[in-house]
């Protein structure tokens, strides 16, 4: 008797939690994406007018491209010369680099190795004789990953989720009250301070321990890919929103000397959803690239492993930046209103 109580309690533990999952994806689904608005807002014109609505393109996958072979490095050290250095610290960063974990090590594990080595690497140069064996090996081993340094920077882009997701197609749009916006500032400003450093040559100033740091705030809320993602979509609408309307002839919505009532119902769809809606959620995304988009372009702009489609997003002064893009479409479509209103001498208030 007792086992078919429990039993019971279980089905009906079981039953809950179900019923709260699915709830939860309810929640979910009637969370409406901010497109939405700009698919009603059309829809809306469409049907008033009677008039075919113009549908977006489709936005297009975005891709870095593999860096190149890094030219192979011949230096190694015996076990023998590692035994040589066992008063250095450097010792104990080869050993654990050379066994299984270090083998597996993900691209940011690399890096972060890098330039724990040449960090390393100096002050057990200090202690050696500079005219042994061992001296000279650690010497070049050094020169050689500070001048391949940034290559690993590069394949950490490349490589990392957590950044080349950054211009990969999601199914996540920003919402309007986003989570992570200063954490991936700082984590951004963390890269790009350590990419400033390696190109300048400061190489012992560098924190590698903010690599993982960065990467985890990157990884915990996947800001920048929700933020271009939504940009450029943004773009689209309002482009396929402008060429809709430039289809329309105002002297048949306002002809001269009468009132034409479906004028004034567009513009109070136009008010209800494009003034009210979009355009402030637009401004909300142009406040968050104005900051990070320089940013990006610091990280990424002219690299080996960026593509010509990301360069001309990121493109300073350029009229193909998301930031200009998206800042263009919206005036573009605004300037065919200001028409319509001292067409149909319709006041906008």
């Amino acid at each position: 008797m007792k086992h078919s109580i429990k039993a019971s309690i279980f089905s009906n533990d079981t039953a809950l939690v179900t019923l709260l999952i699915l709830f939860s994806f309810l929640l979910v689904g009637c969370n409406k994406a901010p497109s939405d608005t700009n698919k009603t807002y059309v829809e809306r014109l469409s049907s008033t007018l009677d008039v075919a609505a113009i549908e977006p393109n489709l936005l297009k996958q975005l891709s870095l491209l593999p860096p190149a072979p890094l030219e192979k490095n011949n230096i190694t050290l015996s076990i023998v010369e590692l035994a040589g250095i066992s008063h250095c610290k450097l010792n104990v960063l080869i050993s654990e680099h050379n066994n299984q974990l270090g083998k597996t090590a993900s691209a940011a594990g690399k890096f972060k190795y890098q330039i724990n080595f040449i960090q390393s690497a100096q002050i057990c140069l200090n202690s050696l004789d500079k005219n042994s064996p061992i001296f000279s090996k650690i010497q070049k081993a050094k020169t050689y990953k500070q001048t391949h340094l940034m290559h690993y920077f590069n394949t950490m882009l490349f490589k990392e989720r957590e950044l080349n997701q950054t211009w990969q197609l999601t199914s996540t749009e920003l919402n309007k009250e986003p989570a992570g916006y200063s954490d991936t500032l700082h984590a951004l400003k963390q890269l790009v301070i350590i990419k400033e450093q390696i190109s300048t040559q400061q190489f012992n100033s560098i924190n590698a321990n903010a690599i993982f740091s960065a990467l985890e705030q990157l990884n915990k809320y996947q800001f920048n890919q929700a933020l271009i993602q939504s940009a450029r979509m943004q773009v689209v609408l309002n482009n396929s929103a402008t060429d809709f309307v430039k289809t329309l002839d105002l002297n048949d919505l306002c002809p001269e000397g009468k009132h034409n009532k479906k004028a004034k119902i567009i513009s109070n769809v136009f008010q209800k959803f494009y003034l009210k809606d979009i355009q402030p959620y637009q401004a909300q995304l142009t406040g968050y690239l104005e900051e990070l988009q320089p940013l990006y372009k610091e990280l990424w702009f002219g690299q080996s492993i960026t593509s010509e489609s990301i360069n001309n997003l990121i493109k300073p002064k350029s009229n193909t930046n998301l930031l200009n893009l998206l800042k263009s479409s919206a005036k573009n479509h605004v300037i065919w209103w200001q028409r319509f209103y001292k067409t149909c001498e319709i006041s906008p208030i």
